[in-house]
C-alpha cells in the first residue's frame, strides 16, 4: 500500500513534504523511494552530501515506526491518506508542499470540494464569535463544507455554526497528533465534527502542540479550501498568515 511507504518517509529525520515529493519525483514512486539509496538522496535538492547518510539511516529505521503508527492508529479509529488515494483532497494536491500524510477521524466527501476557510483570533470580541458562528450557519445551510482550525474563539465559533444546519459539514484542521486534544476543551467537540466532517491533522501521534505547527497547518486549511474568511485577527496572527498564504500562493480569494 503506498500509504505505508509515503508514511515512512514522513516519519524520516530530515525529510519533509518538499524534500519527499523531489524524492519520490526522482525515484518514480514512494515505494521506490523508500528504497533509495545514499547516492539517491544525494541527487535530491536541498539534501547535503552530509545529510544524505543521516537521511538514510533514519529512512530504515523509519520503516519500523510507520508499521508501528498504522497499527496504533488502526486502534483509535485513525485513518491515514496520501497524494496517490483517491479521497486525497484534490484542491491540496496542488498547493506548495502538499502533506504527506493526513490522519483522519470521520470521512472526506465529494461534496468537501466545495469549501470555504473561517479563521480569525483565538481572543476574539463577543461580536466575532457571533458573526463566525453566523457564517459558519450560513455557508454549511448553503451547501459548503466550513473548514477551520479548531483552535478557541473564531475557530470554535464557526464549526459550531457549521453544525447547526441539519445537513451541515465542518472539518477542523489540527495542529497535533490526532490523539492530542487541543485546546483539551474541545475533547468531546472534535468527536461531534468527526461524526459530521472530519478532523484531520499532518502531524504523527503524540504530537505535542508545538508553537511551530500551527503556521505549518494553515497552508492545509486554505490548500482545502475555495476561499478564505477572515472575521477578527491581529496584525501578526496565525489567520493573517493563512490569508497571505491563500492569496499569495494558492490563488484563493480571502
Amino acid at each position: 500500500m503506498a500509504i505505508e511507504h509515503y508514511l515512512q518517509l514522513s516519519l524520516t529525520q530530515g525529510l519533509g513534504p518538499t524534500l519527499i515529493g523531489r524524492l519520490v519525483d526522482l525515484c518514480g514512486s514512494a515505494q521506490a523511494a523508500c528504497a533509495a539509496r545514499v547516492a539517491d538522496l544525494q541527487q535530491v535538492e536541498g539534501i547535503s552530501a552530509a545529510g544524505a547518510s543521516k537521511v538514510y539511516g533514519s529512512l530504515r529505521a523509519a520503516a519500523g515506526l510507520a508499521a508501528n503508527e498504522m497499527e496504533r492508529c488502526g486502534e483509535l479509529g485513525i485513518s491515514a491518506i496520501c497524494p496517490e488515494d483517491d479521497d486525497y483532497p484534490i484542491m491540496l494536491r496542488s498547493v506548495p508542499a502538499p502533506p504527506a500524510v493526513l490522519f483522519m477521524q470521520g470521512t472526506l466527501e465529494p461534496r468537501d470540494l466545495n469549501a470555504i476557510a473561517i479563521v480569525g483570533s483565538r481572543n476574539c470580541s463577543m461580536y466575532g464569535r457571533e458573526q463566525a458562528d453566523r457564517f459558519g450557519a450560513l455557508l454549511a445551510g448553503a451547501g459548503f463544507t466550513v473548514i477551520s482550525g479548531g483552535a478557541r474563539g473564531v475557530d470554535s465559533a464557526a464549526h459550531r455554526g457549521a453544525l447547526l444546519p441539519p445537513e451541515g459539514r465542518t472539518i477542523a484542521v489540527v495542529g497535533t497528533g490526532l490523539d492530542v486534544s487541543y485546546p483539551a476543551e474541545n475533547a468531546e467537540f472534535y468527536k461531534a465534527i468527526a461524526r459530521r466532517g472530519a478532523v484531520i491533522s499532518e502531524y504523527p501521534l503524540g504530537t505535542p502542540p508545538n508553537k511551530e505547527n500551527f503556521p505549518r497547518r494553515n497552508r492545509i486549511v486554505s490548500g482545502m479550501s475555495r476561499g478564505v474568511l477572515v472575521i477578527e485577527a491581529s496584525a501578526r496572527s496565525g489567520a493573517l498568515i493563512t490569508a497571505r498564504q491563500a492569496a499569495d500562493d494558492h490563488n484563493r480569494p480571502v
